[in-house]
């Protein structure tokens, strides 16, 4: 029988096993997160009696997960103020999901929906594990981490029929605005990188197709609006397929 090495599932390097983009542990994580969102789909019928508890083992579950990052960083010596404080946006979505899910809070649906799926999907497809490829526990915090905050907001789009409003773009850009407001002043502050905003990511990413900082915090913006209003475009279509139909039959 074959044991895990608790070396490679807790060491403070990647100097072996290191994370390959798109590799099989890559794609076997994304498909995992996947299916169970496809099952939470099929299943809602099943599911609905027992959503309570299951809203509350997600949320325990993004709790565990932000537990065990900062034990481990506390843990190998490599916690700084400049690259380990729950400032980056997907950290900040993970908070925002516990909260959400615990109070059952429409308010910050309205914001998690577009933080969370654009963060959650660009960073597992260009994922950043330090490095550290399966099992350590840093690549299974990342890929159960932003794989939750997908779970979490399809869970209260299927099973609270939770719905980003026009008006929620207005919102969530405002608060991407303060984000970015005070987040840059601490990033200079402390030299740090939080969501990038002084430098772009060692690990491949899509800004590695942009200028050079500070050319492409522009761009950066530019690209997230665009972008709250794409994911949005669905509900909008279905809002107004809506709209007609109810207006066909009141004639």
């Amino acid at each position: 029988m074959k044991y895990i090495d608790i070396n490679s599932f807790w060491k403070v390097t990647s100097d072996t096993a290191k994370f390959n983009l798109y590799s099989k542990s890559h794609l076997t994580s994304l498909f995992i997160i996947i299916g169970i969102i496809v099952l939470m789909f099929l299943m809602r019928e099943r599911i609905q009696n027992n959503k309570r508890k299951i809203r509350i083992i997600v949320a325990l579950i993004l709790f565990i997960q932000q537990f065990f990052l900062y034990y481990w960083y506390l843990d190998s010596g490599t916690f700084t103020l400049k690259e380990s404080l729950p400032l980056y946006l997907c950290r900040i979505s993970s908070i925002l999901c516990i909260i959400m899910l615990i109070k059952e809070s429409y308010s910050i649906f309205e914001v998690v929906y577009f933080w969370g799926i654009l963060g959650a999907v660009q960073a597992l497809l260009t994922p950043d594990t330090g490095g550290f490829e399966f099992p350590h526990i840093m690549f299974i915090q990342f890929f159960v981490g932003h794989g939750a905050i997908l779970i979490a907001i399809f869970f209260m789009m299927i099973f609270y029929k939770y719905e980003p409003k026009l008006t929620s773009i207005k919102k969530t850009v405002k608060w991407t605005f303060i984000y970015a407001f005070y987040v840059g002043i601490f990033n200079y502050i402390v030299d740090g990188n939080y969501s990038y905003l002084r430098s772009k990511p060692l690990t491949a990413s899509p800004l590695d197709y942009l200028p050079e900082y500070p050319y492409y915090i522009p761009i950066i913006i530019c690209m997230f609006i665009s972008s709250f209003i794409l994911v949005y475009i669905p509900f909008y279509i279905k809002d107004r397929k809506c709209k007609i139909k109810s207006k066909a039959k009141s004639y």
